[in-house]
């Protein structure tokens, strides 16, 4: 480990030692089941991959809004086809995995862009916002409880015409357009037609972004800087040297794949927002069935224990598999500093953010993973429309928040 300070050997050690923590955990039978803890360990791994390449859903607008860069769409364009591709080879083979193949409805395109505004708002999305608990604890920390009661709050509102009537269907099987349905003379009941056609869509949307990227970059300086090539050691270039966007969007398609091998379903995350909220309320007094009532969801969403819901194991993964991340890298210490400086004002934009996020996903089903990854990895046209209206969102939500902060610097707050 030459290179590193003693500082950053302590970070080191406690970064195994998380990791340790958590395997010996899972052995004294913490965990509900083998899924939690598998689940758990595979939220690690996202949150790892998601930190080690400094990859978030969120930048897909936000980086081409304030930097006018768009490799991260590119790159997620790369994980679309090769998760879309798992999950082809998966229905080939005789496998019957969970589709998310949403409905195309008002409350998918509003919740698009609700969602859009609020990550502009926080600088970060439904996992972001657990990618960013060691960088930036005061603006996750807020944003995840307003998230968490904009869920609660629209929990009602998923279950309405506005959010489950799909506009069209390709056919009966699902409530919205499954490509699959248009390929079914391919030789593969549709499954290599619907791949192509993912492709294709994502080879648009790739050049779309390659010429926006051009056509703007005159608008930004340029911030690429000539660094000098160094020799890295064995742990650097392992533990240490960022990932490229490539090998982070491989790495996040192959953990995708894994879940749907463990699970047979796909990645979620805003949902458990939500039930987290609702049972902070259980704590406080507020009974379950007065939750029921109100939300129409089950008891065991607001009372089910910590290690026996892998939804919840899922997410506090990302949150454990990002400070691995930054520890192992010996990182820690001075970003997690850096990312508690926060202004008063700040306070009221990562609320709002928070707020809009949470109960948009509840308009569109889902959020970044829910309504936006997932299903367009499951041949579903619902995901693509959602990422032009999250685009949108973002760009709009961009657009207010730099008159917002021009407002606070003039006014020193």
């Amino acid at each position: 480990m030459r290179g590193l300070s003693k500082k950053q050997l302590i970070e080191v050690f406690v970064g195994f030692a998380l990791i340790a923590l958590v395997l010996v955990l899972g052995y004294l039978d913490v965990f509900a089941s083998t899924t939690v803890l598998v689940k758990c360990l595979i939220g690690m791994g996202l949150g790892y991959a998601l930190t080690r390449g400094d990859f978030g859903f969120a930048g897909l607008s936000n980086r081409a809004c304030r930097k006018g860069s768009t490799k991260l769409i590119r790159a997620l364009m790369l994980m679309f086809v090769i998760s879309s591709i798992i999950v082809g080879s998966f229905i080939v083979s005789g496998a019957s995995p969970s589709l998310w193949v949403n409905p195309i409805t008002w409350g998918l395109l509003c919740g698009g862009i609700l969602f859009g505004i609020g990550m502009a708002f926080s600088s970060c999305c439904a996992t972001g916002v657990l990618q960013d608990f060691p960088i930036g604890l005061s603006r996750a920390f807020i944003t995840l409880i307003f998230f968490g009661i904009g869920v609660f709050l629209g929990f009602p509102l998923m279950k309405s015409d506005f959010a489950q009537n799909s506009l069209f269907t390709s056919g009966d099987t699902y409530k919205g357009v499954w490509f699959v349905d248009w390929f079914t003379w391919d030789g593969a009941n549709g499954v290599i037609g619907a791949i192509l056609l993912t492709v294709l869509l994502a080879a648009i949307v790739g050049s779309l972004a390659k010429w926006y990227e051009k056509k703007i970059s005159k608008k930004f300086p340029n911030e690429e800087i000539q660094v000098e090539e160094k020799e890295y050691t064995t742990y650097q270039r392992f533990l240490v040297k960022k990932w490229s966007m490539t090998q982070t969007a491989l790495v996040i398609s192959l953990l995708f794949g894994l879940l749907y091998v463990v699970t047979s379903k796909g990645w979620g995350a805003s949902t458990v927002y939500g039930n987290w909220f609702g049972s902070i309320l259980v704590k406080f007094g507020v009974s379950a069935q007065s939750l029921v009532d109100f939300t129409g969801r089950s008891e065991a969403s607001f009372t089910t224990p910590l290690f026996s819901h892998a939804g919840y194991m899922q997410n506090i993964g990302i949150i454990v598999g990002a400070f691995v991340g930054l520890l192992l890298a010996g990182n820690f210490g001075k970003m997690f500093k850096a990312g508690l400086k926060i202004k008063p004002m700040e306070i009221l934009l990562f609320a709002v953010g928070g707020l809009l996020m949470g109960f948009g996903t509840r308009l569109s089903l889902g959020c970044n993973v829910g309504a936006l990854y997932t299903p367009i990895a499951n041949f579903s046209l619902a995901g693509w429309l959602y990422f032009f209206f999250l685009f949108g969102g973002g760009y709009l939500g961009n657009m207010i928040r730099k008159a917002f902060y021009k407002k606070v610097d003039s006014s020193k707050l």
